[in-house]
């Protein structure tokens, strides 16, 4: 098996006048990008960075922070990403964690790297372990969100990645004419689906601003304008971008939406399929976690899918061995998701308490823990159903809340929804959020009354707010902690 540097070197020696990566009137081909990053790679490895140093990378999305990505890895270094724009503590306690040997950000002291980019060493001591096989060394070390507690480093190798583009060749038709939008965070792994699927297939990759991809509207005409061919989205995301895509022209250059990063309800996509329909435009829903490499499953969506109300992520990808089990570790056709594979890591960084908890040995084969409930169908296929810790206790009654946000996206006139719990001098009550369809003048009352004929009375939220949009993460996904604070005026770590 190749690295990612001696793939990405086989594309650019096949296709070296192609577009590789633009922003604006900022363009490289692949010969041009290659130059590009053996100029970085030789500024790191000139202040120490090479096998197994891990680099900080503190940027914007730019062609720039591309070039010091690729340069990283050519050094036979691993990355590791840090929002520029994010809380200040965070960034600590990255670094505290990850070690790196030397950070790269815009500006400030340190070495030029490119236009803005200079490299500070921090730790000229700090290395990993270093395999023998460059295919095994780390590529990149991604930390969860944190929601649940400390944020955890995730080691992702060379292996992890090839074997992800290894094990979708064959379910997509991914080419050179194709042209990917980079719409998520460095810090957030579906962006490494974005990064590596246009390059691993000398395909052209947009890198649009911070700013762009938080605006529907503007992000929908750069989709437009551009010829965007192939967009990764969360379900929240595409439910504000896909209305502004249907009033322009030219959304019809699209080929593939995929999903990931949350749960998918079908309802929220039934306006799209209506005025686009599912043929010209494949809608594909992923599942997959940091800890399995970007995403473990596949599946198209169907008009079936539409009519009901269940996430369908499908059949695991190729190489995935998967369990799903019950609360004592028995197969089931309920319960935990276990995934064993190329794919997988080999635990997090520095949390042996933790691996040995959620890495476990089934059949002879270490299997990670997902975390995430799912259910199997009659016909096979996997249904996403949420996660463990997203079971919650009100008054006595377990309730899930992706059913109560199903129900509640199923209701005529609700574009999207989130349920959660909130805090009150008697213990827990179940809230909901939900945003109106464009057009509809859907109330609070009509949508309770909706509920009660579809949910126990037990699972209709006490609390329901209605809100212009849900608030998003800058990975797209929804932002629990802020919609409880604005909606509600309360700030805390419940599900």
């Amino acid at each position: 098996m190749l690295d990612l540097n001696e793939r990405l070197a086989k594309v650019v020696a096949g296709f070296p006048d192609r577009l590789a990566v633009w922003s604006g009137s900022e363009r490289l081909t692949y010969v041009e990008l290659d130059a590009a990053v053996e100029r970085a790679a030789d500024v790191l490895a000139g202040v120490g960075v090479g096998p197994g140093a891990r680099v900080a990378l503190r940027l914007d999305p730019s062609p720039e922070l591309l070039v010091v990505l690729l340069a990283v890895l050519r050094t036979g270094a691993a990355y590791v990403p840090l929002d520029p724009s994010g809380p200040a503590r965070r960034a600590e306690l990255i670094l505290d964690d990850a070690r790196p040997m030397a950070i790269v950000e815009a500006g400030g002291d340190g070495v030029p790297v490119g236009a803005s980019a200079r490299v500070r060493v921090l730790d000229e001591g700090s290395r990993s372990e270093l395999p023998a096989d460059p295919v095994e060394r780390t590529a990149y070390i991604i930390y969860t969100s944190g929601t649940t507690g400390v944020p955890k480093g995730v080691p992702v190798s060379h292996r992890n990645v090839a074997a992800l583009f290894d094990a979708t060749e064959d379910l997509y038709d991914f080419g050179e004419e194709d042209r990917w939008l980079l719409f998520h965070a460095v810090t957030f792994d579906v962006s490494v689906w974005e990064m590596w699927g246009a390059l691993l297939h000398g395909a052209a990759l947009c890198v649009p601003d911070r700013w762009t991809v938080i605006d529907p509207p503007t992000v929908a005409r750069l989709i437009v304008d551009e010829g965007i061919t192939v967009l990764s989205q969360t379900p929240t995301a595409f439910t504000a971008v896909s209305p502004e895509l249907l009033r322009l022209e030219g959304w019809h250059r699209l080929r593939y939406v995929v999903f990931a990063g949350e749960r998918l309800i079908p309802a929220t996509l039934r306006r799209w399929a209506e005025q686009v329909g599912l043929e010209r435009v494949a809608l594909i829903n992923m599942y997959g976690i940091t800890e399995v490499t970007v995403h473990a499953t596949f599946h198209r969506v169907t008009e079936r899918d539409l009519a009901g109300t269940e996430s369908v992520v499908g059949a695991p990808l190729p190489g995935f061995v998967s369990l799903v089990a019950d609360e004592e570790g028995r197969p089931a056709e309920r319960g935990e998701l276990l995934l064993a594979g190329p794919q997988v890591v080999e635990g997090y960084l520095r949390r042996p308490e933790l691996n040995e908890a959620r890495f476990v040995e089934v059949d002879g084969r270490v299997h990670y823990r997902s975390g995430d409930v799912v259910a199997v169908g009659e016909d096979g296929l996997l249904r996403y159903v949420g996660r463990i810790d997203d079971q919650v206790k009100v008054r006595g009654f377990r309730i899930e809340l992706g059913e109560v946000e199903q129900a509640l996206a199923a209701v005529p006139g609700v574009a999207a929804a989130c349920a959660l719990t909130l805090a009150d001098a008697d213990g827990l009550v179940l809230a909901a959020a939900y945003s109106p369809a464009e057009g509809t003048e859907t109330t609070t009352r009509a949508v309770r009354a909706a509920l009660r004929k579809t949910l126990p009375a037990y699972m209709v939220p006490s609390r329901l707010e209605k809100v212009a949009a849900l608030p998003r993460t800058p990975n797209g996904k929804v932002d629990r902690a802020e919609l409880r604070a604005t909606a509600w005026g309360q700030r805390n770590d419940q599900p």
